[in-house]
C-alpha cells in the first residue's frame, strides 16, 4: 500500500464517536427549535442517520443541507446549525458512515460523505432549493454536490479543500505524494474518487462562496482557497479570514476559548489525570459550550447575504 497511503488510512479512516465528556449542544437547548429524526440504509448496507431541524416561520423554498467536518458527527456543529435556522432557514444534515449516530466500523474514504449525501437527497427528493454549506471535509463534499447535482447552482465551503490530493499537500508538501493518497482514494471509491474539481472551479456558472483563514493548520489556504483564488473564476469568491485557524465560523473569543479548554483537557489526558468518566466530565462542568462555540456575525452577514440573492 505504502507508508503515505498506510498512515492515511491509520489516522483518517477512523470510527469517529463523541467524546461523552466533552459538551455539545442537542435541539433542547434552543427553546423553539424542531428537531426530526430519520435513517435509511445506504447502497453499502451502512444505517445512515439524517436530522433536519428548524424553526416556526422558516423560508420554505430553499433548504440547507449543512455537511459536517470530520467528527463525532453532526451534533459538533449544531451551534452553525441553530445559526442558520434562526436566520429563517430549515437545514437538514446527516452523520457519515462511521462517523456519529450512523452505523460502519470506520470512516471508508474521503468520498464517502459525498456518496451518503447523493443517496440521502435521492431519497428525500427535497422540492426545494439546495444549498450545501459545509465545513472541512463537508467543505469538499458541499464542492462535490454543487460540481455533481445540475440542481445544485451555489453553496459555501468553511475551510474546504479542493481535492484529497489538494488536502494532503498542507502536510506532505510534495505533489507526488500528494496524489498517492489521490490515487488509493479512486480505488476505494472510483466514482467519486476520480472527481476534478479543479476543472469544475475553472469553468462553473454555480456560485460559490469560499471562506477559509489563511493560518489554517488543518486545511492549507495556500493549496486550497489559495489555489481557487487564483483561477479567478468571477462565480467563485473567496472570502480570507484571519487568524481563525480551522475554523472561520467562530468568533475570536470562542476559538481562544476552545482552543484553551480542549488543549489543558488533551494535556490532562496525556498525563493520566483524568483517568475515570466522571473525572473527565468533571472537567467540563463548569465550562459552558456556548463560549466555546460563539458564532462571528461578521461571517454569517456574508453567508447570510449570499443565501439570500
Amino acid at each position: 500500500m505504502g507508508l503515505i497511503t498506510d498512515l492515511y488510512q491509520k489516522n483518517f479512516l477512523l470510527r469517529f464517536d463523541r467524546d461523552e465528556a466533552i459538551p455539545y449542544y442537542s435541539a433542547d437547548d434552543f427553546p423553539g427549535l424542531v428537531c426530526e429524526r430519520g435513517s435509511f440504509r445506504n447502497t453499502a448496507g451502512v444505517t445512515i442517520r439524517y436530522f433536519t431541524y428548524d424553526y416556526e416561520g422558516y423560508d420554505p423554498d430553499r433548504l440547507i443541507l449543512f455537511c459536517p467536518g470530520i467528527g463525532p458527527g453532526h451534533t459538533a456543529y449544531l451551534a452553525e446549525i441553530e445559526t442558520l435556522c434562526r436566520a429563517g432557514r430549515r437545514v437538514l444534515t446527516l452523520d457519515y458512515t462511521g462517523c456519529g449516530e450512523s452505523g460502519g466500523d470506520r470512516l471508508p474514504s474521503a468520498n464517502a460523505p459525498t456518496r451518503d449525501a447523493m443517496e440521502l437527497l435521492d431519497l428525500l427528493h427535497p422540492e426545494e432549493e439546495i444549498i450545501p454549506v459545509g465545513h472541512s471535509l463537508g467543505g469538499y463534499t458541499a464542492l462535490n454536490l454543487a460540481h455533481l447535482l445540475p440542481t445544485v447552482t451555489r453553496a459555501v465551503i468553511l475551510s474546504g479543500f479542493v481535492s484529497i490530493s489538494d488536502e494532503m499537500m498542507g502536510f506532505v508538501k510534495l505533489r507526488i505524494l500528494a496524489d498517492r493518497v489521490k490515487h488509493f482514494e479512486k480505488k476505494l471509491d472510483p466514482q467519486y474518487g476520480a472527481l476534478d474539481n479543479r476543472a469544475y472551479l475553472k469553468t462553473t456558472a454555480d456560485r460559490l462562496l469560499w471562506i477559509h483563514s489563511t493560518d489554517d493548520p488543518m486545511v492549507n489556504y495556500k493549496y486550497n482557497a489559495g489555489q481557487v483564488r487564483k483561477i479567478g473564476n468571477p462565480n467563485v469568491r473567496v472570502i480570507t479570514a484571519e487568524h481563525k485557524k480551522h475554523n472561520p465560523q467562530y468568533s475570536a473569543e470562542a476559538l481562544e476559548t476552545m482552543n484553551a479548554w480542549i488543549g489543558e483537557y488533551e494535556r490532562l489526558l496525556r498525563e493520566k489525570q483524568l483517568e475515570t468518566p466522571e473525572a473527565r466530565k468533571a472537567y467540563f462542568a463548569d465550562k459552558p459550550v456556548a463560549r466555546m462555540t460563539a458564532q462571528d456575525p461578521a461571517v454569517y452577514e456574508e453567508i447570510l447575504r449570499f443565501l439570500e440573492a
